[in-house]
């Protein structure tokens, strides 16, 4: 091998390290992002049940001699 092309095979293999070193970059922000997204899916979730929990809770209380509007 000349000089020539083993500066060349250097340089294309610190080329891919750099390729494969923002590959993986962008998957662990893409999983990152991923995952704080279902953690706050969950605690929407979990927000809307207790609401809802809370609606049921008021609605199964019922009213007894509820004063009607007579206008």
């Amino acid at each position: 091998m000349t000089l020539r092309q083993v500066y060349i095979v250097g340089a294309l293999g610190g080329l891919s390290a750099v390729v494969a070193l923002v590959l993986f970059a962008a998957l662990a922000v893409g999983l990152y992002c991923a995952t704080q997204r279902l953690i706050d899916l969950h605690d929407e979730h979990k927000v809307r049940r207790q609401d809802l929990n809370a609606c049921r809770a008021i609605a199964r209380l019922g009213t007894t001699n509820h004063p009607k509007d007579n206008a």
